[in-house]
Protein backbone atom coordinates (compact mmCIF):
# COMPACT_ATOMS: atom_id res chain seq x y z
CA UNK A 1 0.00 0.00 0.00
CA UNK A 2 1.60 2.93 -0.78
CA UNK A 3 2.08 5.82 1.19
CA UNK A 4 0.67 9.63 0.70
CA UNK A 5 1.96 12.69 0.42
CA UNK A 6 0.94 16.57 0.45
CA UNK A 7 2.76 19.02 -1.60
CA UNK A 8 2.32 22.69 0.37
CA UNK A 9 4.29 25.33 -1.13
CA UNK A 10 2.93 28.97 -3.23
CA UNK A 11 5.32 28.73 -5.99
CA UNK A 12 3.27 26.57 -8.30
CA UNK A 13 6.53 25.62 -10.63
CA UNK A 14 8.08 24.11 -7.41
CA UNK A 15 4.67 22.09 -6.62
CA UNK A 16 4.95 20.55 -10.61
CA UNK A 17 8.69 19.89 -9.91
CA UNK A 18 8.66 17.78 -7.41
CA UNK A 19 5.53 16.26 -8.60
CA UNK A 20 6.58 15.58 -11.71
CA UNK A 21 10.84 15.28 -11.17
CA UNK A 22 10.99 13.35 -8.06
CA UNK A 23 10.58 8.89 -8.09
CA UNK A 24 7.85 9.19 -5.64
CA UNK A 25 6.82 5.10 -6.11
CA UNK A 26 10.43 4.50 -5.84
CA UNK A 27 10.33 5.03 -2.05
CA UNK A 28 6.56 3.74 -1.58
CA UNK A 29 5.28 7.01 -2.05
CA UNK A 30 2.61 8.64 -4.28
CA UNK A 31 1.28 12.40 -4.56
CA UNK A 32 -2.33 12.57 -3.24
CA UNK A 33 -2.72 16.21 -3.22
CA UNK A 34 -1.34 19.75 -3.24
CA UNK A 35 -1.72 23.14 -2.00
CA UNK A 36 -0.96 26.96 -2.55
CA UNK A 37 -0.85 27.96 1.33
CA UNK A 38 -1.16 27.04 4.97
CA UNK A 39 -4.65 27.07 5.16
CA UNK A 40 -5.06 24.71 2.14
CA UNK A 41 -2.48 22.37 3.25
CA UNK A 42 -4.50 21.94 6.42
CA UNK A 43 -7.35 21.34 5.10
CA UNK A 44 -6.06 18.39 2.50
CA UNK A 45 -4.24 17.15 5.68
CA UNK A 46 -7.96 16.92 7.36
CA UNK A 47 -8.69 15.06 4.19
CA UNK A 48 -6.47 13.01 3.53
CA UNK A 49 -4.62 11.95 6.42
CA UNK A 50 -1.33 12.20 4.56
CA UNK A 51 1.84 10.24 5.99
CA UNK A 52 4.27 12.79 4.25
CA UNK A 53 3.98 16.85 4.38
CA UNK A 54 6.48 18.68 1.94
CA UNK A 55 6.21 22.34 3.40
CA UNK A 56 7.73 25.32 2.38
CA UNK A 57 8.74 27.13 5.67
CA UNK A 58 7.76 30.76 4.17
CA UNK A 59 4.50 31.31 2.71
CA UNK A 60 2.01 34.26 2.99
CA UNK A 61 -0.73 33.86 5.56
CA UNK A 62 -0.47 30.51 7.29
CA UNK A 63 3.24 29.77 6.94
CA UNK A 64 4.84 26.42 7.08
CA UNK A 65 5.92 26.61 11.32
CA UNK A 66 2.55 27.75 11.72
CA UNK A 67 0.73 25.08 9.76
CA UNK A 68 3.08 22.59 11.62
CA UNK A 69 1.99 23.56 14.54
CA UNK A 70 -1.66 23.05 14.05
CA UNK A 71 -0.74 19.44 12.23
CA UNK A 72 0.48 18.37 15.79
CA UNK A 73 -1.84 19.49 18.15
CA UNK A 74 -4.20 16.21 16.51
CA UNK A 75 -1.42 14.56 14.30
CA UNK A 76 1.63 12.95 16.18
CA UNK A 77 2.70 10.56 13.18
CA UNK A 78 2.38 12.67 10.28
CA UNK A 79 6.28 13.09 9.16
CA UNK A 80 7.06 16.53 7.59
CA UNK A 81 9.94 17.34 4.91
CA UNK A 82 10.47 21.33 5.37
CA UNK A 83 11.69 23.46 2.37
CA UNK A 84 13.42 27.08 3.02
CA UNK A 85 15.42 29.70 0.85
CA UNK A 86 16.81 30.52 3.86
CA UNK A 87 19.79 29.11 5.58
CA UNK A 88 18.72 30.69 8.78
CA UNK A 89 19.37 28.60 11.90
CA UNK A 90 16.66 30.02 14.11
CA UNK A 91 13.93 28.77 11.32
CA UNK A 92 15.27 25.08 11.69
CA UNK A 93 15.44 25.19 15.21
CA UNK A 94 11.56 26.32 15.06
CA UNK A 95 10.79 23.15 12.62
CA UNK A 96 12.65 21.03 14.97
CA UNK A 97 10.88 21.91 17.79
CA UNK A 98 7.75 20.94 15.98
CA UNK A 99 9.37 17.55 15.47
CA UNK A 100 10.15 17.78 10.92
CA UNK A 101 11.79 15.27 9.63
CA UNK A 102 14.08 16.77 7.57
CA UNK A 103 15.09 20.31 6.82
CA UNK A 104 16.37 21.14 3.04
CA UNK A 105 17.07 24.64 1.32
CA UNK A 106 16.10 25.98 -2.16
CA UNK A 107 16.29 25.66 -5.08
CA UNK A 108 15.63 21.38 -3.77
CA UNK A 109 18.33 19.25 -4.91
CA UNK A 110 16.79 16.21 -7.11
CA UNK A 111 19.77 13.34 -5.29
CA UNK A 112 19.11 15.40 -1.93
CA UNK A 113 15.72 15.00 -2.04
CA UNK A 114 15.73 11.29 -3.29
CA UNK A 115 18.05 10.58 -0.56
CA UNK A 116 15.77 12.33 2.05
CA UNK A 117 13.02 9.87 0.87
CA UNK A 118 14.92 7.07 1.49
CA UNK A 119 15.80 8.11 5.02
CA UNK A 120 12.14 8.86 5.79
CA UNK A 121 10.75 5.66 4.30
CA UNK A 122 13.56 3.79 5.93
CA UNK A 123 12.62 5.27 9.64
CA UNK A 124 8.69 4.34 8.55
CA UNK A 125 9.06 1.04 7.65
CA UNK A 126 11.30 0.85 11.18
CA UNK A 127 8.73 2.05 12.85
CA UNK A 128 5.84 -0.01 11.09
CA UNK A 129 7.91 -3.13 11.59
CA UNK A 130 8.25 -2.49 15.68
CA UNK A 131 5.05 -1.71 16.00
CA UNK A 132 3.94 -4.43 14.39
CA UNK A 133 6.33 -7.04 16.21
CA UNK A 134 4.56 -4.94 19.40
CA UNK A 135 1.12 -5.76 18.15
CA UNK A 136 1.80 -9.33 17.21
CA UNK A 137 3.40 -9.78 20.78
CA UNK A 138 0.71 -8.74 22.37
CA UNK A 139 -1.84 -10.49 20.67
CA UNK A 140 0.28 -13.76 21.20
CA UNK A 141 0.16 -13.21 24.66
CA UNK A 142 -3.62 -12.88 25.00
CA UNK A 143 -4.38 -15.71 22.83
CA UNK A 144 -1.93 -17.90 25.19
CA UNK A 145 -3.85 -16.79 28.23
CA UNK A 146 -7.21 -17.11 26.38
CA UNK A 147 -6.18 -21.01 25.64
CA UNK A 148 -4.75 -21.63 28.52
CA UNK A 149 -6.96 -20.32 30.87
CA UNK A 150 -6.42 -19.97 33.87
CA UNK A 151 -6.21 -16.55 35.86
CA UNK A 152 -4.50 -15.19 32.69
CA UNK A 153 -8.04 -15.79 30.45
CA UNK A 154 -9.57 -13.60 33.31
CA UNK A 155 -7.76 -10.56 32.76
CA UNK A 156 -8.59 -10.56 28.69
CA UNK A 157 -11.02 -7.68 28.39
CA UNK A 158 -14.07 -7.13 25.97
CA UNK A 159 -12.11 -4.64 23.86
CA UNK A 160 -8.72 -6.76 23.87
CA UNK A 161 -10.49 -10.36 22.73
CA UNK A 162 -12.94 -8.12 20.30
CA UNK A 163 -9.19 -6.98 18.65
CA UNK A 164 -7.98 -10.39 18.67
CA UNK A 165 -10.86 -12.30 17.10
CA UNK A 166 -10.94 -9.60 14.43
CA UNK A 167 -14.49 -8.33 15.68
CA UNK A 168 -17.56 -8.19 18.20
CA UNK A 169 -19.33 -11.41 18.43
CA UNK A 170 -17.27 -12.87 15.18
CA UNK A 171 -17.07 -16.61 14.87
CA UNK A 172 -13.81 -17.66 14.61
CA UNK A 173 -11.68 -21.11 14.58
CA UNK A 174 -8.41 -22.49 15.67
CA UNK A 175 -6.12 -23.91 12.66
CA UNK A 176 -3.25 -26.43 13.75
CA UNK A 177 -0.54 -27.52 10.97
CA UNK A 178 2.19 -29.86 11.53
CA UNK A 179 4.58 -29.23 8.61
CA UNK A 180 7.80 -31.54 7.10
CA UNK A 181 10.20 -30.94 4.30
CA UNK A 182 8.71 -33.32 1.44
CA UNK A 183 12.07 -34.04 0.89
CA UNK A 184 13.33 -37.06 1.77
CA UNK A 185 15.53 -36.87 5.14
CA UNK A 186 18.78 -38.29 3.10
CA UNK A 187 18.22 -36.18 0.55
CA UNK A 188 20.98 -33.57 0.36
CA UNK A 189 20.03 -29.94 1.07
CA UNK A 190 16.96 -31.22 2.57
CA UNK A 191 15.80 -28.38 5.23
CA UNK A 192 15.97 -29.58 9.38
CA UNK A 193 12.57 -29.13 10.74
CA UNK A 194 13.15 -26.27 12.54
CA UNK A 195 13.99 -24.58 8.76
CA UNK A 196 10.63 -26.48 7.88
CA UNK A 197 8.66 -24.43 10.54
CA UNK A 198 10.18 -21.38 10.05
CA UNK A 199 9.65 -21.09 6.21
CA UNK A 200 6.13 -22.01 6.95
CA UNK A 201 5.43 -19.89 9.91
CA UNK A 202 7.21 -16.66 7.32
CA UNK A 203 4.65 -17.63 4.89
CA UNK A 204 1.46 -18.48 6.58
CA UNK A 205 2.04 -14.90 8.24
CA UNK A 206 2.53 -12.76 4.91
CA UNK A 207 -0.27 -14.79 3.66
CA UNK A 208 -2.74 -14.84 5.96
CA UNK A 209 -1.94 -12.08 8.98
CA UNK A 210 -0.84 -9.32 6.74
CA UNK A 211 -4.00 -9.42 4.64
CA UNK A 212 -6.05 -9.49 7.94
CA UNK A 213 -7.90 -12.82 7.11
CA UNK A 214 -6.30 -14.44 10.78
CA UNK A 215 -3.25 -14.40 13.30
CA UNK A 216 -0.32 -16.86 12.50
CA UNK A 217 0.67 -18.04 16.29
CA UNK A 218 3.30 -20.57 17.56
CA UNK A 219 1.97 -23.67 18.77
CA UNK A 220 4.88 -25.90 19.24
CA UNK A 221 5.31 -28.35 17.62
CA UNK A 222 2.87 -26.91 14.99
CA UNK A 223 2.00 -23.46 13.77
CA UNK A 224 -1.46 -22.17 14.89
CA UNK A 225 -3.58 -20.07 13.01
CA UNK A 226 -6.70 -18.18 14.34
CA UNK A 227 -8.97 -17.48 11.40
CA UNK A 228 -11.29 -15.19 10.98
CA UNK A 229 -14.09 -17.53 9.93
CA UNK A 230 -15.17 -21.14 10.68
CA UNK A 231 -12.87 -23.46 9.26
CA UNK A 232 -15.37 -26.40 9.76
CA UNK A 233 -17.12 -25.13 6.73
CA UNK A 234 -16.68 -27.53 4.12
CA UNK A 235 -16.58 -24.67 1.12
CA UNK A 236 -14.40 -22.60 3.58
CA UNK A 237 -12.10 -25.92 4.25
CA UNK A 238 -11.73 -26.43 0.79
CA UNK A 239 -10.51 -23.06 -0.19
CA UNK A 240 -7.96 -23.20 2.74
CA UNK A 241 -6.71 -26.63 1.85
CA UNK A 242 -6.00 -25.46 -1.74
CA UNK A 243 -4.47 -22.13 -0.44
CA UNK A 244 -1.92 -23.96 2.08
CA UNK A 245 -1.04 -26.90 -0.53
CA UNK A 246 -0.64 -24.42 -3.35
CA UNK A 247 2.13 -22.04 -1.18
CA UNK A 248 3.34 -24.62 1.22
CA UNK A 249 4.08 -27.06 -1.64
CA UNK A 250 5.90 -24.15 -3.70
CA UNK A 251 8.43 -24.02 -0.86
CA UNK A 252 8.91 -27.70 -0.51
CA UNK A 253 6.85 -28.61 2.12
CA UNK A 254 3.58 -30.95 3.36
CA UNK A 255 1.74 -30.37 5.94
CA UNK A 256 -1.16 -31.93 7.89
CA UNK A 257 -3.86 -30.03 9.22
CA UNK A 258 -6.42 -29.71 11.57
CA UNK A 259 -9.26 -27.20 12.98
CA UNK A 260 -10.91 -27.04 16.06
CA UNK A 261 -14.91 -26.40 16.23
CA UNK A 262 -16.33 -22.85 15.48
CA UNK A 263 -15.95 -20.43 18.62
CA UNK A 264 -17.42 -16.97 19.42
CA UNK A 265 -16.46 -17.07 23.00
CA UNK A 266 -12.82 -17.07 24.78
CA UNK A 267 -13.81 -20.78 26.69
CA UNK A 268 -14.98 -21.38 22.68
CA UNK A 269 -11.23 -20.25 21.30
CA UNK A 270 -9.93 -22.41 23.73
CA UNK A 271 -12.20 -25.54 23.07
CA UNK A 272 -11.10 -25.43 19.62
CA UNK A 273 -7.47 -25.32 20.06
CA UNK A 274 -7.68 -28.38 22.54
CA UNK A 275 -10.09 -30.55 19.52
CA UNK A 276 -7.35 -29.09 16.95
CA UNK A 277 -4.93 -30.57 18.94
CA UNK A 278 -6.31 -33.52 19.95
CA UNK A 279 -6.40 -34.21 16.10
CA UNK A 280 -2.91 -33.78 15.27
CA UNK A 281 -2.25 -35.84 18.28
CA UNK A 282 -3.76 -38.78 16.40
CA UNK A 283 -2.36 -37.61 13.02
CA UNK A 284 -0.86 -40.85 11.74
CA UNK A 285 -4.30 -41.70 11.56
CA UNK A 286 -5.90 -38.83 9.90
CA UNK A 287 -5.99 -40.02 6.43
CA UNK A 288 -6.95 -37.89 2.75
CA UNK A 289 -6.18 -34.93 1.39
CA UNK A 290 -8.20 -32.12 3.63
CA UNK A 291 -8.44 -29.70 6.85
CA UNK A 292 -9.49 -32.66 9.37
CA UNK A 293 -12.44 -31.81 11.56
CA UNK A 294 -12.60 -35.38 12.84
CA UNK A 295 -10.99 -39.12 12.67
CA UNK A 296 -14.07 -40.28 11.59
CA UNK A 297 -16.40 -43.16 12.27
CA UNK A 298 -14.55 -46.32 12.24
CA UNK A 299 -11.18 -44.93 13.84
CA UNK A 300 -12.66 -43.41 17.06
CA UNK A 301 -14.97 -46.56 17.22
CA UNK A 302 -11.43 -48.37 17.20
CA UNK A 303 -10.16 -46.23 19.54
CA UNK A 304 -12.65 -46.17 22.23
CA UNK A 305 -12.71 -50.69 22.32
CA UNK A 306 -11.00 -51.79 25.22
CA UNK A 307 -7.73 -53.52 24.12
CA UNK A 308 -8.01 -57.28 23.80
CA UNK A 309 -6.20 -59.76 26.46
CA UNK A 310 -2.83 -60.78 25.22
CA UNK A 311 -3.54 -64.22 24.24
CA UNK A 312 -6.45 -63.06 21.95
CA UNK A 313 -4.31 -60.18 20.77
CA UNK A 314 -1.94 -63.10 19.86
CA UNK A 315 -4.59 -65.43 18.08
CA UNK A 316 -5.78 -62.31 16.16
CA UNK A 317 -2.47 -61.84 14.41
CA UNK A 318 -1.74 -65.00 14.00
CA UNK A 319 -5.19 -65.33 11.92
CA UNK A 320 -4.11 -61.95 9.86
CA UNK A 321 -0.57 -63.49 9.02
CA UNK A 322 -2.41 -66.62 7.81
CA UNK A 323 -5.35 -64.65 5.69
CA UNK A 324 -2.57 -62.93 3.62
CA UNK A 325 -0.11 -65.71 3.36
CA UNK A 326 -3.50 -67.47 1.74
CA UNK A 327 -4.70 -64.56 -0.07
CA UNK A 328 -0.63 -64.31 -1.72
CA UNK A 329 -0.91 -67.77 -2.61
CA UNK A 330 -3.68 -67.61 -4.46
CA UNK A 331 -3.00 -64.20 -6.09
CA UNK A 332 -6.29 -62.35 -4.70
CA UNK A 333 -5.37 -58.79 -4.72
CA UNK A 334 -8.48 -57.75 -3.33
CA UNK A 335 -8.26 -60.43 -0.38
CA UNK A 336 -4.95 -59.17 0.18
CA UNK A 337 -6.18 -55.60 1.03
CA UNK A 338 -9.09 -57.20 2.65
CA UNK A 339 -6.75 -58.92 4.66
CA UNK A 340 -4.26 -55.78 5.42
CA UNK A 341 -7.47 -53.81 6.45
CA UNK A 342 -8.70 -56.43 9.39
CA UNK A 343 -5.38 -56.37 10.92
CA UNK A 344 -5.40 -53.16 10.84
CA UNK A 345 -8.72 -52.91 12.50
CA UNK A 346 -7.09 -55.34 15.51
CA UNK A 347 -3.86 -53.30 15.58
CA UNK A 348 -5.41 -49.83 16.11
CA UNK A 349 -7.88 -51.77 19.53
CA UNK A 350 -4.25 -52.77 20.65
CA UNK A 351 -2.16 -49.92 20.37
CA UNK A 352 -2.91 -46.92 18.29
CA UNK A 353 0.82 -45.13 18.40
CA UNK A 354 2.18 -44.52 15.39
CA UNK A 355 5.31 -46.46 16.12
CA UNK A 356 3.13 -49.78 17.52
CA UNK A 357 0.95 -50.37 14.42
CA UNK A 358 4.39 -49.74 12.25
CA UNK A 359 5.99 -52.55 14.47
CA UNK A 360 3.17 -54.38 14.32
CA UNK A 361 2.63 -54.89 10.30
CA UNK A 362 6.30 -55.27 10.00
CA UNK A 363 6.20 -57.98 11.89
CA UNK A 364 2.87 -59.48 10.22
CA UNK A 365 4.84 -59.06 6.75
CA UNK A 366 7.84 -60.18 8.01
CA UNK A 367 5.70 -63.23 8.72
CA UNK A 368 3.70 -63.54 6.09
CA UNK A 369 7.31 -63.52 3.56
CA UNK A 370 8.91 -66.05 5.78
CA UNK A 371 6.03 -68.28 4.99
CA UNK A 372 6.23 -68.06 1.38
CA UNK A 373 9.75 -68.27 1.06
CA UNK A 374 9.64 -71.27 3.83
CA UNK A 375 7.14 -73.25 1.47
CA UNK A 376 8.68 -72.21 -1.87
CA UNK A 377 5.92 -70.32 -3.50
CA UNK A 378 7.02 -69.61 -7.18
CA UNK A 379 7.61 -66.67 -7.85
CA UNK A 380 7.80 -65.49 -4.28
CA UNK A 381 10.56 -63.32 -2.78
CA UNK A 382 12.94 -65.05 0.26
CA UNK A 383 12.60 -63.00 2.88
CA UNK A 384 15.90 -61.08 2.77
CA UNK A 385 14.47 -60.09 -0.78
CA UNK A 386 11.56 -58.65 0.82
CA UNK A 387 12.98 -56.67 3.53
CA UNK A 388 13.19 -53.33 1.51
CA UNK A 389 9.05 -53.74 1.76
CA UNK A 390 9.01 -54.25 5.44
CA UNK A 391 11.72 -51.18 5.93
CA UNK A 392 9.48 -48.99 4.04
CA UNK A 393 6.72 -49.60 5.89
CA UNK A 394 8.25 -47.17 8.87
CA UNK A 395 8.59 -44.28 6.50
CA UNK A 396 4.96 -43.95 5.28
CA UNK A 397 3.60 -40.77 6.89
CA UNK A 398 -0.26 -41.82 7.61
CA UNK A 399 -2.12 -45.07 8.77
CA UNK A 400 -3.74 -44.96 5.26
CA UNK A 401 -0.42 -44.69 3.49
CA UNK A 402 0.38 -47.20 4.70
CA UNK A 403 -2.42 -49.51 3.63
CA UNK A 404 -1.65 -48.40 0.33
CA UNK A 405 2.58 -48.81 0.00
CA UNK A 406 1.94 -52.58 2.03
CA UNK A 407 -0.95 -52.97 -1.12
CA UNK A 408 0.70 -51.66 -3.65
CA UNK A 409 4.00 -53.75 -2.97
CA UNK A 410 1.96 -57.05 -2.87
CA UNK A 411 -0.17 -56.44 -6.42
CA UNK A 412 4.20 -56.44 -7.73
CA UNK A 413 4.86 -59.81 -5.57
CA UNK A 414 1.65 -61.20 -7.12
CA UNK A 415 1.98 -59.74 -11.02
CA UNK A 416 5.63 -60.68 -10.71
CA UNK A 417 5.08 -64.43 -9.41
CA UNK A 418 2.08 -64.69 -12.28
CA UNK A 419 -0.05 -66.52 -9.25
CA UNK A 420 -3.76 -65.01 -10.39
CA UNK A 421 -5.64 -67.93 -11.92
CA UNK A 422 -8.27 -67.36 -14.04
CA UNK A 423 -9.43 -71.46 -12.91
CA UNK A 424 -12.39 -72.11 -11.69
CA UNK A 425 -12.91 -71.86 -7.72
CA UNK A 426 -13.08 -75.60 -7.38
CA UNK A 427 -10.25 -75.99 -9.11
CA UNK A 428 -8.47 -73.43 -7.54
CA UNK A 429 -9.80 -75.10 -3.74
CA UNK A 430 -8.27 -78.08 -4.85
CA UNK A 431 -5.09 -76.85 -6.04
CA UNK A 432 -4.80 -74.59 -2.31
CA UNK A 433 -5.15 -78.24 -0.61
CA UNK A 434 -2.83 -79.68 -2.41
CA UNK A 435 -0.41 -77.36 -1.44
CA UNK A 436 -1.20 -76.10 2.02
CA UNK A 437 -2.79 -79.71 3.74
CA UNK A 438 -0.35 -78.83 6.50
CA UNK A 439 -2.26 -75.64 7.48
CA UNK A 440 -4.60 -75.57 10.14
CA UNK A 441 -7.34 -74.98 7.09
CA UNK A 442 -11.26 -74.61 7.87
CA UNK A 443 -13.96 -74.42 5.05
CA UNK A 444 -14.82 -71.22 6.94
CA UNK A 445 -11.25 -69.97 5.81
CA UNK A 446 -11.45 -70.83 2.41
CA UNK A 447 -15.05 -69.33 2.21
CA UNK A 448 -13.61 -66.39 3.16
CA UNK A 449 -11.00 -66.32 0.42
CA UNK A 450 -12.83 -67.40 -2.21
CA UNK A 451 -15.99 -64.85 -1.43
CA UNK A 452 -18.46 -67.71 -0.82
CA UNK A 453 -20.94 -68.30 2.29
CA UNK A 454 -19.35 -72.01 3.73
CA UNK A 455 -22.08 -73.75 3.77
CA UNK A 456 -23.20 -73.40 -0.02
CA UNK A 457 -19.30 -73.52 -1.08
CA UNK A 458 -19.47 -76.92 1.10
CA UNK A 459 -22.40 -78.52 -1.05
CA UNK A 460 -20.50 -77.46 -3.97
CA UNK A 461 -17.02 -78.96 -3.06
CA UNK A 462 -19.22 -82.32 -2.07
CA UNK A 463 -21.13 -82.60 -5.40
CA UNK A 464 -17.60 -81.72 -7.24
CA UNK A 465 -15.57 -84.59 -5.02
CA UNK A 466 -17.78 -86.38 -4.26
CA UNK A 467 -16.17 -85.81 -0.53
CA UNK A 468 -16.88 -83.21 2.26
CA UNK A 469 -14.40 -80.82 2.88
CA UNK A 470 -13.11 -82.18 5.51
CA UNK A 471 -12.86 -85.78 4.21
CA UNK A 472 -10.81 -85.02 1.13
CA UNK A 473 -8.56 -82.93 3.14
CA UNK A 474 -7.78 -86.00 5.35
CA UNK A 475 -7.45 -88.22 2.26
CA UNK A 476 -4.58 -85.58 1.22
CA UNK A 477 -2.63 -85.66 4.52
CA UNK A 478 -3.24 -89.44 5.07
CA UNK A 479 -1.39 -90.11 1.62
CA UNK A 480 1.24 -88.06 2.45
CA UNK A 481 1.63 -89.65 5.37
CA UNK A 482 1.81 -92.71 3.79
CA UNK A 483 4.93 -91.13 1.93
CA UNK A 484 6.83 -89.93 5.02
CA UNK A 485 6.52 -92.85 7.02
CA UNK A 486 8.00 -95.06 3.45
CA UNK A 487 10.69 -91.97 3.92
CA UNK A 488 11.37 -93.64 7.38
CA UNK A 489 10.06 -90.14 9.76
CA UNK A 490 8.79 -91.05 12.68
CA UNK A 491 5.03 -91.25 13.49
CA UNK A 492 4.87 -87.87 15.43
CA UNK A 493 7.09 -85.75 13.01
CA UNK A 494 4.82 -87.16 10.23
CA UNK A 495 1.66 -86.02 12.00
CA UNK A 496 2.81 -82.91 12.42
CA UNK A 497 4.25 -82.15 9.07
CA UNK A 498 0.45 -83.28 7.73
CA UNK A 499 -1.24 -80.52 10.03
CA UNK A 500 -2.32 -83.05 12.82
CA UNK A 501 -1.27 -81.19 15.91
CA UNK A 502 -2.50 -84.59 18.33
CA UNK A 503 -0.78 -87.37 17.78
CA UNK A 504 -3.81 -89.54 18.85
CA UNK A 505 -5.95 -88.13 16.39
CA UNK A 506 -3.28 -88.80 13.49
CA UNK A 507 -3.50 -92.71 14.25
CA UNK A 508 -7.17 -92.56 14.41
CA UNK A 509 -7.60 -90.53 10.96
CA UNK A 510 -4.78 -92.92 9.91
CA UNK A 511 -6.18 -96.33 11.17
CA UNK A 512 -9.80 -95.28 9.26
CA UNK A 513 -8.24 -94.50 5.97
CA UNK A 514 -5.52 -97.40 5.96
CA UNK A 515 -7.09 -99.91 8.07
CA UNK A 516 -4.16 -100.06 10.61
CA UNK A 517 -1.75 -97.59 12.98
CA UNK A 518 0.60 -95.93 11.05
CA UNK A 519 3.26 -97.38 13.53
CA UNK A 520 1.84 -100.72 12.11
CA UNK A 521 2.10 -99.72 8.67
CA UNK A 522 5.39 -98.06 8.94
CA UNK A 523 6.82 -101.45 10.33
CA UNK A 524 5.34 -103.87 7.38
CA UNK A 525 4.00 -101.19 4.36
CA UNK A 526 3.98 -103.80 1.93
CA UNK A 527 0.81 -105.62 3.98
CA UNK A 528 -1.07 -102.22 4.31
CA UNK A 529 -4.37 -102.50 2.72
CA UNK A 530 -4.40 -98.58 1.52
CA UNK A 531 -7.83 -97.36 1.15
CA UNK A 532 -7.00 -93.73 -0.05
CA UNK A 533 -7.72 -92.78 -3.32
CA UNK A 534 -11.00 -91.88 -5.58
CA UNK A 535 -10.83 -88.05 -5.98
CA UNK A 536 -7.48 -87.40 -3.63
Amino acid sequence: MMKKVVIVDDELAIRKGLRTLIDWERYGFEVAGDAANGREGLRLHAELAPDLMVVDIKMPGMDGLQLLGEIRKTDPVCRFLVLSGYADFQYAKQAIGCGVNGYMLKPVDEEEMHRELERIAAEMEDKAQTARLSRSKRREELLRAVLHGGAAAEGVGPEELEELTGGQGRICGILLLAVSSSASAGAGGAPTAAEAYGTAKSWLTEAFDTCGCGFVFPAEPYIGLLLYENPGMPKVRQRLYDELSEGLGALGLTFTAAAGPAAGSPEGLAASYAGACRLLGQRFLLGGAEIHTRLGAEVEELLAAEAEPAEKAAAAAEKSAEKLYFALDLGDKEGVRDALAEAGRWMLRQDPAEQAVKTQFAQLITVVLGKLSADGTAGMPRVQEGMPVVTGIYEQPSYQDLLRYVGSAFDKLIDAAGSTSSEPVLKQMLHFIQRHYSENLKLETLAELFKYNSGYLGKLFKNYTGDSFHTYLDKVRIRRAIELLGEGLKVHQVAQLVGYANVDYFHSKFKKYVGMPPSAYKEKPQRAEVKVGGNV
